[in-house]
């Protein structure tokens, strides 16, 4: 058995809120420190802009810096697709293709699909595939995900998630 995980993983969940909210919650520092493991980000909107998650205050007293992820915008087309050229600072992996695609649906509904290319990125790879031990950093994008659900249809992070 190996615990390889496959090259390109996708993710969808389906949320109870407009295209244009899940869109602000990506792009947006008032929700960027609510959901997932938080941090403020830049978000310069543009092809070629810069797109930077930037560390908490607890992620720096475990030893991080300021940046836990730095990204190149390579598509954008607000609130349906962000595509994102990614690098986590902790690996010494080359970029990944992160796509988000945000599709709205009948009644406010949306679903957000997001594909992860990591390829040559095993480490990535890893991280992101989602564990249990979110206390450590496990959860992945499963986690993420239901943490961006859970802020934007309750008002309020999900245990353990954000700052």
């Amino acid at each position: 058995m190996t615990d390889a995980q496959p090259n390109i993983q996708v993710h969808s969940i389906y949320i109870d809120a407009p295209a244009e909210k899940v869109w602000q919650a990506l792009t947006d520092s008032e929700y960027s420190n609510k959901w997932g493991y938080g941090g403020d980000v830049t978000f310069e909107a543009k092809p070629g802009g810069s797109y930077i998650n930037h560390t908490t205050d607890e992620m720096k007293r475990m030893g991080m810096g300021d940046v836990a992820m730095t990204a190149t915008i390579v598509e954008l087309d607000p609130p349906h697709r962000l595509v994102l050229d990614s690098q986590a600072v902790w690996h010494d992996e080359p970029p990944q293709r992160l796509t988000y695609e945000i599709a709205q649906l009948a009644g406010g509904l949306s679903r957000v699909t997001l594909t992860h290319d990591v390829t040559n990125a095993p480490k990535t790879a890893s991280d992101v595939a989602g564990n249990d031990n979110v206390e450590q950093g496990g959860g992945g994008w499963p986690w993420t995900l239901a943490s961006l659900k859970t802020l934007l249809e309750t008002g309020r992070p999900m245990t353990t998630a954000g700052a």
